[in-house]
């Protein structure tokens, strides 16, 4: 069994803090380079009047002034042009003191669970009957992918869905098969089973993260990297950009057209020049454009395929060149971490190098989007031809390495990601494994991550060995669903090698399977009691296949109480005679009273105060777990306290109320 890390080092105790003065600070260094750009605008517009002025007086000087107006005039050109540098590249650092600024406040977001000021990373949707996605919020707003949303590229963006959807699958040895797989919205549910080294993996990434969370301005830098470039992340396209960087080159089996298009733009140069200088007439050099350009048009269907996929998405080239320069700065005493920066720095002159050449001669590509410009090119001598060969000269050289780069990213950007929820939530901690089937789940005061820390009320909470059951029982709004929405988040965060929501935390590597939020479908003509069975046929399915953590909030809520409790001691029956832990949520009191499920289940509940305060019922909650059935009901008070109440009864006892469920 793996030891939680309690003894870990921790970070700094109030990352808030920290983010607030570096915002801060990057507003106030934007704010002088903002004065210093309006400053440099005055002076590049006064230094092109000055050369503007001097050159107008030409007209109405002596000669014998001229040379001195010229003199002024190119001293002015020579100073606008140099301000005009300086104007870019001031502007660029405001810009990126903007964005630092930008990174901290959604940082802030982040730790106060304000969902709207947050960035949201756009993830594939998970399948519809995914194990728990829906039932745990594991993507979309106020989601944990929300809360790990420093993930900017798609192979970031499909690394972090992969180990939220499927965390006991390690990402696949060619990361092009992920990126597909997502890309074509493949089914999600997961089925991935722990291999043999998965202890050691989740430690490996555990103490990455651990390590990378050490220092957050490396993140910092990460994130701001991945930000800094514009442009869509897309999966398909990035996916097109590993087939080509790893497929043969087109134009190389074709020496002949590169070798034509080479003889026609020597014969076309050389005989325009001739032209120009009037040594031979047009008749002479026309017909060599002509078939320069006939041959332009016979590649360029096969050239600008080629062209697109070499883009990867527009701007994810740029951001991996930025991320990978990143990573050549990470520690070399962590493995982990040192196995990227070795991947960003290989070969030379190292991959953000070689991406930012790629990215230059994508540039040089995108002529063909212009046609004043690409026409007299292509004409001239066969323009795409040699696009391609420089592109393919490009393919030959780096093309086996972009897979690994890719990868590399991908892990990067995930890795930051965890590493800022552990830096951002330093009260959090890794978990502790032990080997699926053996003990239960153990949790000290473990919260719901995704509720805001000042609202959040962790609990000391403890799901049996397989073969015993937590039943929780509970007033309405007292707090059952969200115990079990946070053992299921949590765990799904332990299984990514990411910091729980607790004190500490000792699991097994099990996927949640979970029944919660369960509908109805006018479209597919299920009954809510018919929707209901099917999923509860999935989680026993999964539980009978290997351990699961199972998850069961009011199960078969559509039908009569008394076939209600029937089936639903069925169902549990069957999932107590699994390898599998888990808990479930009633209302209903009797549920556990028949003799084997009462020997095997554990009874706790939660509880409320009702308070009368001039004459106005109001409901408390504590949201505490406490050993035992509930002894309480609020369905009634409820109803009377939104105006509903039965206005022939005198008043309603939490004891007389009915049960809601």
């Amino acid at each position: 069994m793996t030891r939680a890390a309690d003894t870990e080092s921790r970070p700094p105790k109030r990352p808030a803090d920290r983010a607030t003065r570096k915002a801060e600070t990057a507003r106030e260094h934007s704010g002088s380079l903002g004065a210093s750009l309006a400053r440099i605008s005055r002076f590049r517009t006064g230094a092109f009047l000055v050369a503007a002025a001097a050159l107008l007086l030409l007209e109405t000087s002596p000669r014998d002034v001229w040379p001195f107006l010229l003199g002024v005039a190119a001293v002015g050109a020579a100073a606008f042009a140099v301000l005009v540098r300086r104007h870019r590249r001031t502007r660029a650092k405001m810009e990126r003191a903007n964005l630092e600024a930008l990174l901290q406040d959604e940082a802030l977001a982040r730790m106060e669970r304000r969902w709207d000021q947050a960035p949201l990373p756009k993830l594939p949707d998970a399948h519809r009957d995914h194990a728990y996605a829906a039932d745990l919020n594991v993507l979309g707003r106020g989601s944990l992918a929300h809360l790990l949303g420093r993930v900017n590229t798609a192979p970031g963006k499909a690394a972090l869905r992969h180990i939220l959807l499927d965390p006991l699958r390690p990402l696949p040895p060619r990361i092009r098969d992920l990126l597909a797989g997502q890309a074509d919205q493949g089914s999600a549910v997961p089925l991935g089973r722990p291999p043999g080294d998965w202890m050691a993996s989740i430690a490996a990434r555990q103490s990455a993260v651990q390590r990378l969370s050490e220092d957050p301005d490396l993140m910092d830098a990460v994130e701001l990297a991945g930000r800094e470039s514009t442009g869509d992340a897309s999966l398909r396209r990035t996916v097109d950009f590993l087939e080509w960087a790893e497929g043969a080159p087109w134009l190389a089996s074709r020496p002949a057209t590169l070798w034509g298009s080479r003889i026609l733009a020597l014969f076309n140069v050389a005989t325009l020049i001739a032209w120009l200088s009037g040594a031979l007439t047009a008749a002479v050099w026309a017909p060599g454009l002509v078939l320069a350009y006939l041959l332009n048009r016979s590649v360029a269907r096969e050239a600008y395929l080629r062209f697109a996929a070499a883009e990867g998405g527009d701007g994810d080239p740029a951001r991996w060149a930025a991320l990978l320069d990143r990573a050549t700065e990470l520690p070399e005493d962590e493995p982990t971490l040192a196995g990227l920066r070795t991947a960003a720095a290989t070969p030379s002159p190292g991959a953000g190098a070689s991406l930012r050449a790629l990215r230059r001669l994508n540039d040089v590509a995108a002529v063909r989007y212009s046609g004043l410009v690409h026409f007299p090119l292509a004409a001239l001598v066969a323009w795409d031809v040699h696009v391609l060969h420089a592109l393919e000269r490009w393919q030959r050289a780096f093309g086996p390495d972009a897979h690994r780069w890719v990868r590399a990213v991908a892990e990067l950007e995930l890795l930051t990601s965890l590493a800022g929820l552990r830096h951002e939530n330093p009260d959090w901690r890794f978990p502790g494994f032990s080997p699926a089937g053996e003990g239960g789940i153990c949790g000290r005061d473990l919260g719901h991550p995704l509720l805001p820390p000042s609202e959040c009320v962790g609990n000391d909470v403890e799901l049996p060995a397989p073969g015993r059951l937590l039943l929780v029982t509970g007033s309405n709004m007292a707090g059952k669903t969200t115990l079990l929405r946070a053992l299921g988040a949590n765990q799904v965060l332990a299984l990514a090698g990411a910091p729980v929501a607790a004190g500490a935390l000792d699991t097994a590597p099990i996927l949640p399977w979970t029944a919660m939020r369960v509908r109805d479908s006018l479209t597919d003509g299920v009954s809510l009691f018919m929707a209901e069975l099917q999923r509860l046929r999935r989680v026993v399915d999964a539980a009978r296949r290997e351990p699961v953590l199972f998850l069961l909030d009011e199960i078969l809520q559509g039908t009569n109480s008394a076939e209600r409790r029937t089936a639903a001691r069925i169902v549990l029956r069957h999932l107590l005679a699994s390898e599998s832990v888990g808990a479930a949520t009633t209302h209903d009191l009797t549920l556990a009273q028949a003799p084997d499920l009462k020997e095997r289940s554990i009874d706790v509940h939660f509880r409320e105060d009702v308070r009368e305060i001039e004459g106005v019922r109001r409901l408390d909650f504590d949201y505490r777990l406490r050993a035992g059935p509930a002894t309480s009901r609020n369905a009634l008070i409820l109803l009377d306290m939104v105006g509903l109440g039965d206005p022939d009864a005198p008043g309603t006892t939490p004891e007389d109320a009915d049960d809601g469920g």
